[in-house]
Parts: structure tokens; sequence; C-alpha cells
């Protein structure tokens, strides 16, 4: 009993002496910025003893005194510190748990081990801009890519280049790739609320793998899936309106300024025959009749609008007969409408993504708008352990209405007819008196310029002609996608990915006969029709293994491609009902014509990685394809390229920086790829080369064949070598810096070599005959300037610079006699020359005694050299290397987003510095008097008698030469211009509130886009074209919306 006793009363007081031990252990967790660490796990070392950090970073636990904790948190270095009362922690970030994850070709990577050139652009910023085409989402978004907009239509494509020109005949647009597998749909077929990232890969390292297709740069778009977990359903809504995003040209808007303009203009090609005082006389009282026609004011005759003496306009020239304004009535605002839903959700063995999307995008010009229905469902089955599956089937509807900007003659197209279009002409028909006139059926008629003859484009209103006509593009767009993948062995894995998409397109473009150019015939309507089938399947076999310290991964590829093209046209006339543009409506055949094209490429790729203790990395990748657009003894291509990385911040030696520098990554490649993607002169796709290609035609009642290719069969790829160097540099955590320094050279290129005449038609050949180099270095930067629990101010920023110049010129051009270069369109080419380097005439302002033009004309001395002089006559002159480059000396974007208290604004613009831009819109308007033609008001400053010090040229009707040409390096302006591309401000409303309702998120946000544009010259926007081409299409639009963003 006392030894049962004393047991009882040793275990109490042992009991008790442990509860001694104990104590209460408490402290704060935060972050290298001293901010709170929320959620942050504490556990007592060696024992189940934890807990978590609350919302202030604070925690209380009960431990003996002389125990350690271990914190931990998720993207931190886990900690362990000895255990004592109000210890504060702090956390590092651990960069091997923020690896991210990229997407390259034919898989993914980590980021730190990845040797190439690429730059991802992820869901969360395409989102927030407002794009039909998500080709435009790229402008000043990414590094080393440079976007030209021909037109600015809703749904309309964006030309993308990858580092600098890729050919000067053949494609030079890049790869797209869509869920792994290459994709031949228009990209306005894409949802941008469907992408997870868009990922643009650059260098040779990354895009030999694409062998043939990779020379141009890859866009591999990754579309959103799902995660295991609950059902979450998005919705997203957003209402705005669409407007012109770049104005007009500052030009002259005043009927007044402008009769007083064609007056002197008259008056000076007079002068000669009349004398001053005659020709006077004789251009007031004939300005009207003899030339312009129209009389804009009332209570004025034709005769006395123009005071002779003085040059001016009447002064009782106060009442309008009309204020029709062609500058501003033909533009509204269109209404932008877009809704999104999406659903994801599954098990751990079955995930399901399923969305469907709606746009209705009306442009600001009658007849244009782009309209999009789609669909998507992707789901995944994991099998069992070894075997997963996959599906993902797209759907999408497509009308594209565009307005016939570059259709027809000019005068169809609005933008260059508004501007062009004198001031004192109406949109609609008036009488003598300045009443309206209307129809039978009561409508306003409109001015066709036939009633009065007006001078400028008579028979033309677009404005009539685009509410009228029809011009419709019509897609559907089917997607599908397979995967079965089957991992064996331990190391093995076999993945068999299966695409197919068909593209149906039908375009109706019908102009009726109430003016223009297709009242003479009745009307005019053409139908197009085309089919594309698209098959495409890889099979990779990957073998992954770590050895202690080294991690080897092989893979092999083989793939074949196959498409299929069908292209039906038909033309016809004379149609019975002006609003039916069927052809079982009209009487007049004029063409028909259909064809179909096939092209297959068959490749087999190697690829090895290696990385030793996560530091030392190399990748060495071949791939052989061939391609039926060449002849069978040259078809076949081998591609190949290597690469290396060196992760210098994990040297051991390294430590004691890691918390200035946080990453610090050398990496190089080298390689070479293929383009074997021929065009013709309309951007159609070449696809037998090799042979002879015939057009038939009927003549006297048979057959009769024209050539319309010469084959050559030893045409083979366009070849491209490409050398990177660059390095990754992590600052504090905060900052990040990745520079690249890039040499391009494109060997081998197509070039139409002309043929003699007595070869006869066609006159040239396709050659393998030119090689250019493209040299640059590209800059993509951000820094998270303020990053707490409360607020995150980040700010992002890239440029790219880039140089070209042809290495070697055509055989046929490569003599003596073409030492100083040659003329090739409106470019000069020379070797150690850009191929967008201008070619025209120098001008040298005005002869300060007669207001005409000078040019300088350079002529032969006989002795090798010439000998300069000046001409007033273009014709004479001499065109010349002009030394000025279309290529930009910078372009790129800067950025911010600020996030604080439920707010977020994002901001993001868009640059470009240098390189030269022919205004062909300016040239227009400043002629030097044509009947009807506008006038830019830098006329203003033509020559007189007594304003000599200009270098604008006098006013003198109807004289070509007498004004400033066309192709003069006059016309030549910088293409410099800031855009602000985008600014969206939203509020997410709090989750204790939301909570409420059953919603776990809910945001209200603004996006605008386009809001801003500078450049040189009011109007003037260079983003047209890569090379320095400026014509009349359609202005860029700006919108703006208000939307909702739900998740249940």
């Amino acid at each position: 009993m006392v030894k049962r006793l004393t047991m009882i009363l040793a275990g109490l007081f042992l009991s008790i002496g442990m509860a001694l031990a104990q104590s209460q252990v408490s402290g704060t967790v935060v972050d290298e910025n001293g901010d709170p660490v929320v959620g942050a796990a504490v556990r007592v070392a060696g024992t189940k003893t934890g807990t978590v950090t609350d919302v202030d970073g604070k925690f209380s636990i009960s431990a003996p005194s002389d125990s350690r904790l271990e914190i931990s948190y998720i993207g931190m270095q886990q900690k362990t510190v000895k255990a004592g009362r109000n210890i504060r922690i702090s956390l590092l970030p651990d960069n091997h748990q923020l690896d991210e994850v990229m997407v390259v070709a034919y898989g993914t990577q980590k980021k730190s081990s990845f040797t190439g050139a690429a730059s991802t652009f992820k869901s969360d910023n395409l989102e927030k801009l407002q794009v039909s085409n998500v080709s435009k989402a790229l402008e000043g978004t990414v590094a080393g890519v440079t976007i030209a907009s021909e037109s600015g239509t809703p749904g309309s494509s964006a030309k993308i280049l990858v580092r600098g020109i890729g050919s000067i005949s053949s494609s030079q647009s890049p790869l797209i790739v869509v869920d792994g597998v290459p994709y031949e749909g228009s990209l306005n077929s894409l949802s941008s609320q469907d992408i997870e990232t868009m990922t643009v890969l650059k260098d040779a390292a990354a895009n030999s793998m694409y062998g043939a297709r990779g020379a141009n740069g890859v866009i591999i778009i990754t579309t959103k899936g799902s995660k295991a977990g609950k059902a979450k359903v998005t919705f997203d809504a957003r209402l705005g309106i669409n407007a012109r995003g770049v104005g007009n040209y500052d030009i002259i808007s005043d009927p007044g300024e402008y009769y007083e303009m064609m007056f002197e203009a008259y008056r000076n090609s007079l002068i000669s025959e009349r004398g001053y005082a005659g020709a006077n006389d004789y251009a007031a009282k004939h300005l009207i009749s003899d030339n312009l026609k129209y009389n804009i004011y009332k209570g004025i005759a034709d005769d006395q609008i123009i005071n002779p003496l003085t040059g001016k306009l009447n002064p009782n020239a106060t009442q309008r007969k009309w204020t029709d304004d062609w500058t501003k009535d033909p533009f509204r605002n269109g209404v932008r409408q877009e809704y999104n839903v999406n659903v994801t959700g599954g098990t751990e063995k079955t995930q399901a993504y399923l969305s469907a999307g709606y746009l209705n995008d009306e442009g600001y010009m009658p007849g244009s708008g782009f309209e999009r229905a789609s669909t998507r469902v992707k789901v995944d089955q994991q099998i069992n352990d070894h075997i997963k599956v996959g599906g993902n089937l797209a759907y999408a509807k497509t009308n594209m209405r565009q307005f016939a900007d570059q259709e027809g003659s000019n005068y169809s197209n609005i933008f260059q007819f508004s501007q062009g279009i004198a001031p004192i002409y109406p949109i609609y028909l008036y009488d003598k008196d300045g009443g309206l006139m209307y129809d039978e059926d009561g409508n306003r008629r409109y001015d066709f310029g036939t009633e009065y003859v007006r001078p400028y484009a008579s028979e033309a209103n677009p404005l009539a002609v685009a509410e009228a006509n029809i011009n419709k593009n019509v897609r559907d767009n089917l997607s599908s996608r397979g995967y079965f993948e089957a991992k064996f062995l331990n190391d093995f894995t076999f993945t068999l990915n299966v695409a197919y998409d068909v593209f149906n397109e039908n375009q109706v473009n019908f102009a009726t006969p109430i003016g223009g150019d297709a009242k003479g015939v009745g009307g005019r309507g053409y139908r197009y029709a085309t089919r594309r089938g698209a098959f495409n399947a890889n099979q990779i076999l990957d073998w992954r293994h770590l050895f202690d310290k080294h991690e080897v991964h092989l893979m092999g590829v083989h793939e074949n491609k196959k498409d299929k093209y069908n292209y039906f046209y038909g033309h016809m006339t004379q149609f019975a009902d002006f609003t039916n543009p069927e052809f079982a409506n009209a009487a007049q055949y004029q063409e028909l014509n259909s064809y179909m094209n096939e092209y297959a490429l068959e490749g087999y790729l190697l690829k090895g990685e290696y990385s030793y203790v996560d530091r030392y990395y190399l990748t060495a990748s071949i791939r052989r394809d061939g391609s039926s657009r060449f002849g069978k003894d040259v078809r076949w291509g081998t591609f190949w390229a290597l690469g290396g990385a060196w992760r210098i911040s994990e040297e051991p030696w390294f430590a004691g920086l890691k918390k200035q520098v946080s990453n610090l990554k050398l990496k190089a490649s080298y390689g070479t790829q293929g383009n074997d993607k021929i065009l013709d002169e309309n951007e159609n796709d070449i696809t037998h080369a090799y042979h002879d290609q015939y057009s038939v035609d009927r003549v006297n009642g048979y057959p009769a064949f024209s050539k319309t290719l010469r084959g050559n069969k030893s045409l083979t790829w366009e070849k491209q070598a490409m050398f990177n160097a660059g390095f990754e540099l992590g600052l504090y955590s905060r900052v990040n810096v990745n520079f690249d320094f890039f040499v391009k050279n494109n060997n081998d290129m197509l070039f139409r070599s002309p043929l003699a005449a007595s070869e006869g038609t066609p006159s040239f050949v396709w050659r393998n005959e030119v090689n250019m180099r493209n040299v640059g270095f590209e800059v993509d930067a951000n820094a998270d300037i303020i990053k707490n629990s409360t607020v995150v101010w980040n700010v992002n920023l890239n440029f790219t610079h880039y140089k070209n110049k042809l290495t070697k010129l055509p055989d046929s051009k490569a003599g003596e006699e073409f030492k100083d270069g040659f003329e090739r369109g409106y470019y000069w080419w020379k070797k150690g020359s850009s191929i967008y380097n201008w070619s025209g005439y120098e001008y040298l302002g005005v002869d300060p005694k007669t207001g005409k033009p000078q040019y300088n004309k350079y002529t032969p001395d006989g002795k090798g050299g010439k000998t300069v002089s000046v001409v007033n006559n273009s014709s004479e002159a001499t065109v010349v290397n002009l030394n000025k480059s279309a290529i930009p000396d910078l372009t790129g974007g800067l950025g911010t987003t600020v996030q604080a208290y439920g707010f977020d604004l994002s901001v993001q613009t868009a640059f470009q510095l240098g390189g030269w831009v022919r205004d062909n819109f300016y040239s227009m308007l400043m002629n030097t008097g044509i009947d009807g033609t506008n006038f830019h008001k830098d006329m203003f400053n033509r020559w007189t008698p007594t304003h000599t010090d200009t270098n604008i040229p006098a006013l003198n009707y109807g004289v070509q030469n007498a004004r400033i040409d066309g192709i003069s390096d006059f016309f030549l302006i910088k293409g410099s211009y800031l855009s602000l591309r985008n600014v969206t401000l939203g509020y997410t409303i709090p989750k204790d509130i939301t909570g409420r309702w059953g919603i776990s998120q809910l945001r209200v946000y603004f996006a605008g886009d386009n809001m801003g544009f500078i450049s040189k010259r009011k109007g003037f926007d260079p983003r047209q074209s890569f090379s320095g081409d400026n014509g009349y299409h359609y202005s860029p639009i700006s919108t703006y919306s208000f939307g909702l963003n739900l998740t249940f």
C-alpha cells in the first residue's frame, strides 16, 4: 500500500514538473519587407503541436522553454528558431518554390532551367484589353515583338514580327500553336477570356524544335483548364462604346478659306496668259462655273464669292445652304458588348472546363463590325496511376462586316474621301436654295456629285455606299484536340496528340448600283467560299531521370501535318433587286473560278537536356523536316540548336549576396531554323513552287493556257541561324530584369529573279538568292515598388532595338554596276543597308524667285563620278538612296498596376521611337490646287511673292509638277508615337459582404482602350505597316466600357 502511494505521489510531482516546464511562446512572423505573414504554420519541432499566424502575423503556442519552433509558409523558406517570448521571425522568399513553369515546344519546363528566350503574356493582363482579335493584344506588351495594324476594323488581324524582319518574299508571320498543335485559323475566333497564357518563343533554342515553321518565332497559346475541387462559375460582362481612336489631319474646314486658296491657285495658273489683273478678274468670275461647281453660300452669286481685288471671301457670305461635314457626320459611336461564362471543377481523377461567350463589336463606321459566338469544353481523365486522356473541343462562329476601305476605287474609301474632299461639298443632295431633296419614299437623297457635276469623285458617295452595300465574312471554326498519355518504367512517358481543325469561310461583297463604280454595271457581286481542313498529329516519347545531382531529360518526337484548302470565287453584275446579293438575282456572268491546294509536312525531332545541381544547364535539339512545297530532291531540311545556362545565384559562394541579388542567370544559344511558306504578290500561299503552273482562259471559243508561275526544282528552304546571349537578374526579390542580345542571319531568301524578255511570261522565276541580318537587343523589366498586405504597386517596362541589313544581293544585281545599290519599288537595296531603306527624290525646297519646287539631278560625268544640278520638275530629277530606314530605333511599352484596399488600377502604354514613314495621306493634302481636293493647313505657309522664306511651293491650279513629288524625302516623317493602350480601374467588393449573397468574388470595373495617341503629325498613324508605308485605312478604335465579374 505504501509502495503504491509512493508511486502515485511521484507521478503527480513529475506531472507538475513537466507542466511547470511548459511555457507560452508568442511572436510575430513577417516577410522580408516587415509585413505580417498571414496563415504561416508554426510547429514545435519533433511534435504534432502547432498553430497558424493570425491576420497580424501573430501566434501563441505552448511549448517547453528549451524547444525549437519550425515556421513555414508557401513560397517562403522554412525557418527554425529557438522558442521564446515576443520573438520576431522574418521569412525570405524561396526561389525554388516560386520557380515558374512555362509552356515550351511539346511540353512545359521550369523557367529557371530554360536556356532560350521567351516571354509570357498571362490571362490577367490579356483580359484587361478589349480586343476582338488577340493578335492586337501584343502591342507594347512583349519585348522583341512588333505589331502593325493595317486596319482598325473590329475583328481584323494585326501583323506580328518577332525579332525583326524574317523574309523578303515569304511569310514573316510567327507560327501559332494552340494547346500544343499548330493552328491555321484566324485568331479572331479565339476569345481572350478562354486564354490562360500566350508564350512567345524568340530564339533558336526554343524555336528550332518546330523546324521548318519556327524561323519567324512561335506563339504558343494555352487555353484555360480545370482543377480538382468544387464547381466554380465565373461570369464576366462588359458594355461600352467604340469611337474613332485617331482623328483627322489638320485640314481646312472653313469653306471660305478653301475658296480663297483655290482662287489663288486658279489665278496663278492664268497669269502667264492673261496678266495679273486679268487673271484676278477671270479667276474670281469663273471659279465656281469652270472648276468647283458648288456654291455653299446663300444669297451670293457664283461669280461674287471672291473679291478679285483682295482675293478674299465676300464679306456678305455668312449663311450656308448646308452644314454637312464629311469629317464628322459619317462617323458614329458603335456599341460594344461582351459576355463570357465558364464553369470549372472536378475530382482528383476527372476535371472539366466549359465556357461560352458572345461578342458584338460594332465599328464606328456604318457597315463595319464583328460578331462572335463561341464555346469550348475541355475534359481531363486520369484512368489510373499510369494513363491519362483528355479532349478539347472548341467552336466559334464569326461574322466580320468590313467597310470597303481598300476595295474598288479610292473614292469608296471614306477615310481618304472624307479628308480629301473640299469642305464646300455636301453629303446629301440640296436644291439651289439649300433645301434638302428626298426620294419617293421620303428618304434624304445622297449627293453623288452628278446633279452639279462635282469635280471631286463624281458619282461617288462612300457613306451612301457603306450603308447600302454588303461586305461580310462569315466563318465557322471548329477545333478539336485529343491526347493520350501513358507513364511506364518509372521514367518514361509516351504522349499522343491528335488535332483536326475545320474552317469554313463565306464572304459576300455586294456593291449596289446607286452610285460609285458599280452604277454603270447594274450592281456588282462577289462571292468567295473557302474550306480548310488541317490535320496534325505528334507522338512524343519522353524520358527523365535524376542521377544524384545530375538530371537528364531526353525526348523524341514524330510529327505529321496535312492541310487541304478548297477555294471558290464568283463575280456577277446586272442585279435585278438591288437589295439581294444572291447570284440567282444577277443576269450577267463575269468570272468563275475554283481550285484546291494540299500541303503536307513530316518531321522528326530529338531533344536532350542536362542539368547539374540545378545550376548548370545544357540543351540540344535536332529536327529533320520534309515539306511538300519543294521538289523531292530538296524538300528535306535539317535544323538544330544548342543552349546553355548558368544560375550563378545558386552557387554556394554566392549565398552572402542572395538577399541583395535574388536571381542571376547567364544564358546563350545558337541554332538554325527554316521557312517554307512562299507567298505570291497577294500574300497567298504558293504550295508547289517547284513546277510550272498555268491558268486557263477562253480564246475564240477554245481553252487557252497561260503560264502563271515558272517552276524551280532547286528552290528550297529559307534558312535562319540565330545567336542569343543574355542574363536574368533579380534584385531583393522585387526587381526583375531580362536582357537578350541576338544576331539573326536569314540566308537563301526567296527573290523574284527577273528574266530576259525573250524568255516570255512570266518574266521572273523564284530563286534562293538573298541574305539578310538582324542584330539587336531586348529588355524586359518589372519592379514591385510597394508590396505589403494592403498595397501592391508594380511597374513594368519592355523595349527592343534592332538593325537590319542586306548581306548578299541577288545574283542579277551583284555586278560592279550595282555597287551603289539599286532601286526596288520604293526602297533602295544596297549591301549593308536595310531592305526598308527609302529611295526617292532629294527635295531642296522652293526657288525663292518663282516658288517652284527644286530637286537634285545627278548626271554621270564620264569619269566615274557625277555632276549635280538643280531641276524644278521631278520627272527630270534622279531617284537616289535617301539613307533613311523605315525600321524604328526603339519599340516597347511601359505600364503600371496598383492594388490597394480592394481597388485595382492598371495603365499600359506602347511607344515607338524613330524610323522613317512615307506619309501618303499628307502628300495628297499638300497639293497645289486640284479641283475639289482639300488642303492641309500647312499650305497656309506656301510661297507667295511676299512670303518667300518657306519650303512649300506656290499654288498653281492643275499643274502636276508644281507640287512636291510624293516620293521625295519631304514626305518622310519620323514614325515615333506614344499610345495610351489601356486603362483599367476596378473595385472588388469585400468577401464579408458578397459571402452573404453566395458570391465568392464580385468585381466592378471600367476599361478604356486606345484612350490617347500622340505622333509627329496630327492624324498621322505610323502603326499601319512594318515597311513604313502609310495609307488610307480604317483608323484604330477607342473603346470605353464598364464591366462586372462574378465568381460563384
